[in-house]
């Protein structure tokens, strides 16, 4: 489209001002408001911009958003009209069912400070209001189908309060010839709670069984459709009583009662998803643990710390973990399990963790076992199969990774996969927090591939309840009375973490989706890490493809593809250099996505 084209829908976005302001944004656009009500100024910023350009391929997604601001009255009844996307050479359309509109609600980044408000909770597009002074995020997600053909398509959002004139948003879409694949190749382990203590899940979804475990499945199917693997942290196969349930023989030993897991289970392995089956995921003191793991707290409780010295512990555990492998066998699913055998020990208990990796080995040879340790790695070596570090270190100048970094990759080389992790470190770190760029969100998908590594984990997305006991300022998202009960209230994004030895707020943090009354809500931010995970794809395949080209026969042709392969290959590297030295600038970082 040309210049001229683009002032003159400029001009008609500034033609209705006195009414509303409209404005198109790219995905990782990202501004903080310190209330929702903003000045004049704030909201005519939000003036024109009335076409945007986005890309993908096909079985992939991208995604912009449009702001809708209201500087004199109240919006009322807001209608959004999309179209279909349609490529004016040849004919081919895509179809409007394949263009998602969620309305963006913002989120005050609690704890921090400033405390502003940023848009992150996605609620399915319905009819809504913009009040007057304030501005409407909206967020507009594209699929491009399997069976679309290459080309550029075309088409609008039109924008029509009640009353009002109508405006346009020209939505231009490139298509590129290729395909992704169906699964990423990049393995994502994210916990997912169901246990009240951590997100109080069965009180925003109460009902019968039947019913909550059909929620529960939605939340499994809404992550698998953001190429998000869901990690448990053991709740479901080790801590949520309505799921699955421990026996005592008249011998005394443990097993597992599957018949209410198996649907879980089942659906995973469909998925291609895998799922860890160890018991428990020792945390890093006996009261944590028995926390954790409520259906043993009654039988060894007593024990306290010593129980990492009982052999009746150590017997309890084996048989449990040999109950669920012999279940495995019987299904065929014993390929999608691995042993997460401890999170984050202190050095003093790695003589027992290498204890149960042992015990796990003896029992279950070719189930992996994956360990997050993060600062003495070597000790366990010929223990661990699946290494996850930190991305990150506040401690220290270098990422826990990147600290060990020759050991890891001696551990690849000799066949181990090697995973890491995001947690809450700030800066020179990418962080997930609410109150951090979008770009952070999108550049880790970047930085796996570019450390060549086969797995991101995260620790959760669903906490929505945790660090807000009873008695503490804030008092969560969950009440007993309705009318104090998220979304009766403003959504607490509060989150409490210790880093450096002192408490720290981290605003979002562990709250990636959110308790729609159908199911999952997404963020804005789990949109983009799903955009940075489908990235991490198109890196990958424009390396293979270098790969295979390299190995044609030399023509002026080919060698003009590889240096221009390699030229952005080699920038695609210096964007994502180092875990603390990337690329910050999200408009460059998606620019040069477009040229990979």
């Amino acid at each position: 489209m040309t210049a001229e084209r683009t002032r003159q829908q400029g001009h008609v976005g500034m033609s209705n001002k006195q009414e509303y302001y409209l404005s198109a944004r790219d995905s990782l656009f990202k501004q903080g408001w310190p209330s929702l009500r903003l000045t004049p100024h704030q909201l005519k910023s939000f003036a024109g911009g009335t076409e945007i350009n986005i890309a993908a391929a096909r079985n992939g997604h991208d995604a912009f958003q449009i702001f809708l601001a209201a500087p004199n009255k109240t919006l009322k009844d807001v209608l959004l009209r999309k179209t279909a996307l349609v490529d004016n050479t040849t004919g081919k359309k895509i179809d409007p069912q394949h263009i998602s509109l969620f309305i963006a609600e913002s989120v005050k980044a609690r704890g921090v400070k400033p405390e502003l408000y940023y848009p992150d909770i996605l609620w399915p597009y319905k009819k809504f209001d913009v009040p007057k002074g304030q501005c409407q995020p909206i967020w507009v997600s594209v699929y491009v189908p399997k069976d679309t053909k290459a080309g550029q398509y075309r088409g609008t959002i039109e924008v029509r309060p009640a009353g009002v004139l109508p405006q346009s948003i020209q939505v231009n879409l490139t298509v590129w010839n290729f395909n992704l694949p169906d699964k990423t190749h990049l393995a994502t382990v994210f916990g997912f709670s169901t246990m009240d203590s951590m997100s109080r899940f069965y009180d925003f979804y109460p009902g019968p069984p039947r019913k909550q475990a059909a929620m529960v499945r939605k939340y499994l199917r809404f992550l698998h459709d953001h190429r998000i693997n869901t990690l448990f942290y053991g709740y479901i196969t080790t801590r949520d009583p309505r799921i699955v349930s421990i026996k005592e023989d008249k011998n005394g030993r443990l097993s597992y009662d599957f018949r209410k897991l198996d649907p879980y289970l089942e659906l995973l392995v469909s998925f291609g998803m895998r799922f860890n089956i160890f018991a428990p995921p020792f945390w890093h003191n006996a009261e944590a643990m028995f926390k954790l793991n409520p259906l043993l707290k009654k039988r060894f409780g007593h024990l306290g710390q010593k129980v990492f010295d009982s052999p009746e512990f150590d017997r309890a555990v084996a048989d449990l973990l040999e109950s669920y492998v012999k279940h495995l066998r019987r299904k065929g699913w014993i390929k999608n399990a691995f042993c997460y055998i401890w999170d984050e020990p202190p050095q003093e208990m790695y003589p027992h963790m290498r204890r149960m990796c042992e015990m796990v080995k003896r029992i279950a040879p070719d189930v992996p076992r994956m360990t997050v340790a993060n600062y003495a790695p070597f000790d366990l070596e010929g223990y661990s199969d699946i290494w996850c570090p930190n991305l990150g270190d506040a401690r220290s100048n270098r990422g826990c990774y990147d600290q060990y970094k020759d050991f890891y990759e001696k551990r690849k080389r000799a066949g181990d996969e090697v995973w890491w992790y995001l947690a809450v470190e700030p800066h020179p770190y990418p962080l997930w927090d609410l109150d951090y760029p979008l770009v952070d969100c999108r550049i880790t998908g970047w930085l796996t591939w570019r450390y060549g590594l086969d797995g991101l984990a995260y620790w959760n997305v669903s906490a929505w309840h945790y660090n807000t006991r009873p008695g503490r300022k804030y008092e969560g998202n969950y009440s007993d009375d309705p009318s104090k009960r998220w979304p009766n209230k403003p959504w607490d994004s509060t989150h409490i973490s210790s880093v450096l030895g002192k408490s720290t707020f981290c605003p979002g943090c562990g709250q990636l989706v959110y308790p729609g009354p159908d199911g999952s809500l997404s963020s804005t931010r789990l949109e983009i890490i799903t955009a940075g995970i489908e990235d991490y794809e198109y890196l990958r395949l424009l390396d293979k493809q270098i790969a295979a080209l390299s190995k044609k026969r030399r023509t002026p042709a080919r060698e003009r593809m590889l240096r221009a392969g390699e030229r952005i290959l080699s920038a695609a590297r210096r964007a994502a250099n180092r875990a603390d030295d990337w690329q910050r600038d999200g408009e460059k970082l998606l620019a040069l996505r477009n040229k990979v």
